[in-house]
């Protein structure tokens, strides 16, 4: 077997091989979570850091942050802690209007 030149091209499983490697240490992950209708605003709903196997101060080191798919952020995220809180009361009509299921 001869040794490779730098000038050529790397075949496609060694750049798939490289790419697995280098994102292997990221990981994105889904939580969902029921909250209440009309909860109060500061109402606990979960602890984040907690449930991803990390701690605050992984969080905040990573910014971790909640993006809102509407206007309204209903939730809000204390970085520090992990805690997930209600933001804003929610109104199951206002957000889904009749729809079934309303998620």
């Amino acid at each position: 077997m001869k040794p490779r030149r730098s000038e050529e091209p790397l075949p496609g499983q060694a750049v798939a091989l490289i790419f697995v490697l280098c994102v292997s240490g990221m990981r994105a992950e889904t939580a969902r979570y029921s909250v209440p209708e009309e909860a109060e605003r500061g109402s606990f709903v979960a602890n984040i850091a907690k449930d991803l196997g990390l701690t605050g101060e992984e969080l905040l080191a990573r910014q971790a942050r909640l993006v809102p798919e509407g206007e309204k952020q209903y939730l809000e995220l204390n970085q520090h802690t992990g805690d997930l809180v209600v933001r804003e009361r929610m109104d199951r009509e206002e957000l889904c209007g009749q729809s079934e299921p309303c998620l």
